[in-house]
């Protein structure tokens, strides 16, 4: 079976942004089983990727819609590289449209160093929740969203636009959830002021099922 074929439904509910409404299923390709050659079980527990924080997972826990920054919403504009100072993280953003199973977009294998932005949901900076989706790790070690689970509330997060601006998050909460519990409306639901959402897998994996949860870091608007 593929890593295309193995997505794993997170719910059935419907993903609502600024744009579009899509059909959800999380993006299960981020947490498939790897192939007949992937990695054994061994270098997967060894790299320790997905320990969350100490006190950081607190699902229902953290109301994400923190103060107003001193700034009004921008205009759209496709964002172009993610900025994770906490990570020493540089990585560049593409956009993409939905799978056409409906999940949101998953950078393929061979790309694994870079993040998909959901293209028809809002820019980073807009209001609503902008949703940026990486890989944790391949067959040969860690990928563009390795060390996610790490980032604690406040944590900055700078996303580049094409535009020529810089708009700066901070992390409000990091959330792990197995995968058949994933909430939708949190993670998806329309917020009124500019939110970003960095998606990637997480929890225990196996050969046979890959990962089964996912890891969700929520952040707002600061400048």
């Amino acid at each position: 079976m593929t890593t295309r074929q193995q997505r794993i439904a997170a719910g059935g509910r419907r993903l609502e942004t600024v744009a579009a409404v899509v059909t959800v299923l999380v993006a299960g390709a981020l947490c498939a089983a790897a192939g007949p050659d992937g990695p054994g079980e061994e270098r997967r527990a060894r790299v320790g990727l997905t320990t969350l924080a100490d006190g950081v997972s607190r699902p229902q826990a953290v109301d994400t819609e923190r103060p107003a920054a001193e700034s009004v919403a921008l205009p759209r504009s496709v964002p172009t590289r993610v900025r994770i100072p906490q990570l020493k993280a540089d990585i560049e953003v593409f956009p993409a449209p939905a799978e056409k199973d409906g999940t949101p977009p998953v950078p393929d294998e061979g790309d694994a160093d870079r993040v998909a932005w959901y293209e028809h949901g809002a820019s980073p900076g807009e209001p609503g929740p902008a949703l940026l989706v990486g890989h944790l790790d391949t067959e040969k070690g860690p990928a563009a969203f390795a060390g996610i689970a790490s980032l604690k509330p406040g944590a900055e997060v700078r996303v580049a636009r094409a535009d020529g601006s810089t708009v700066v998050f901070a992390i409000d909460s990091v959330e792990q959830y197995a995968k058949d519990r994933f909430p939708n409306d949190r993670v998806y639901g329309p917020t009124q002021r500019p939110q970003l959402r960095l998606i990637t897998c997480g929890g225990s994996w196996t050969k046979e099922e890959g990962y089964d949860a996912n890891i969700v870091a929520f952040a707002s608007l600061t400048r």
